[in-house]
């Protein structure tokens, strides 16, 4: 097993949502996600799966552009045949499918310090007229850029560092390159700039059995 752990900061506004309008005690149309803290505050926070989804996509779009077919997640049918046949596309066998297990584990991201947040009216468009649609207003709450989040990852059974040993690990050795070098984007309103994110720094352990125990056996910076 492979463990990643570092800092991740957004340089954009971030928002992700969660599933319904804001309580109707605030001002606010479309809120960020909170979790409850042990000491009762409520903090934003970046849901794993919402990073694992954008790491996914990413790798959608890499493969895609290296000429590599990829199936939709959503395409049931190509994935209960590659069940029956033991067969799974590089994707499935590094994100897993109905299927299959997935090999990556991404934790949710807490702030590292106090998460600030702001609140933007904005104003819906007419996709016709490509101007102001009129009597269309809301608020969307946002947090600030240059937050920093802790960041843990778990990838098992892939060898990733210090050396790739087949195509799985190739892949994601380029995904987590392109999170250092703040390539992914998360969250809502990615067209129009928010959600970017860059791992600022990290460090990998390389884990195996001995001993009736998982050891570190090898270690290093990212």
């Amino acid at each position: 097993m492979t463990r990643i752990e570092g800092t991740l900061v957004n340089h954009t506004p971030l928002r992700i949502g969660f599933g319904r309008e804001a309580s109707p005690l605030t001002s606010i149309d479309i809120g960020v996600i909170r979790i409850k803290r042990a000491d009762g505050r409520e903090v934003p926070y970046i849901p794993g799966s919402s990073l694992k989804g954008a790491m996914r996509s990413l790798a959608e779009r890499l493969l895609r552009a290296q000429n590599i077919d990829v199936h939709s997640p959503w395409d049931f049918k190509k994935m209960e045949e590659e069940k029956k046949s033991k067969k799974y596309c590089l994707l499935c066998s590094i994100f897993g499918n109905t299927g299959i297990a997935s090999h990556v584990t991404i934790y949710d991201a807490y702030p590292l310090s106090e998460a600030v947040t702001q609140v933007r009216t904005c104003v819906g468009i007419n996709r016709e007229f490509g101007g102001a649609q009129p009597d269309v207003l809301y608020r969307e709450e946002f947090v600030v850029p240059g937050t920093h989040w802790s960041f843990k990852m778990d990838i098992v059974n892939i060898r990733v560092y210090p050396d790739a040993r087949d195509d799985r690990g190739t892949l994601v050795k380029q995904l987590i390159q392109a999170l250092r070098d703040g390539h992914v984007q998360v969250g809502a309103r990615k067209t129009v700039g928010y959600g970017l994110i860059q791992l600022v720094k990290a460090g990998y352990k390389v884990y195996e059995p001995k001993n009736g125990r998982l050891e570190v056996t090898t270690s290093g910076e990212l």
